[in-house]
């Protein structure tokens, strides 16, 4: 095991691995330092799900009227830039994701945490533009 090593335990037969490597580990150093995390990263159902979302968003912003130039410097602001997927992500979820997380990356944001993100940005959306865009769900069909 290296010092940077991580071990997913989702069976018992990787805990029973895990635990097997790990009193190897401390037989040979005698000392160790072991992180938990039990919160899981976002799914490809999730990862799936903010695509579609942020796509979303920006066609509800785009049909509304809205425009990207609310989000970027005075000097970008002056051209008309329509919103796309990838423009809400980077300008509304990622920035929304760091403040909440403190994770710059959308793959290590926990599957509680896109929920709570997903609310804060509807609740400013709402209140700052009318616009409210459920999260997509499954049973809906409305995941890609």
């Amino acid at each position: 095991m290296s010092k940077r090593d991580v071990h997913t335990l989702n069976s018992q037969q990787t805990l029973n691995a895990f635990i097997k490597m790990i009193i190897a580990q401390w037989e040979h150093h005698k000392w160790l330092q072991v992180t938990v995390n039990n919160e899981k990263q976002r799914s490809d159902l999730q990862n799936n799900s903010l695509h579609l979302w942020c796509q979303m968003v920006a066609d509800a912003a785009n049909e509304n009227g809205f425009d990207v130039k609310s989000f970027v410097n005075e000097v970008t602001s002056r051209a008309e830039i329509p919103w796309t997927g990838s423009v809400v992500k980077e300008l509304i979820w990622r920035p929304t994701q760091i403040a909440y997380t403190a994770e710059q990356s959308t793959t290590k944001a926990s599957t509680k945490d896109y929920v709570v993100i997903c609310d804060i940005i509807n609740k400013a959306m709402g209140e700052s533009m009318g616009i409210h865009v459920p999260w997509p769900c499954k049973r809906n069909k409305d995941v890609a």
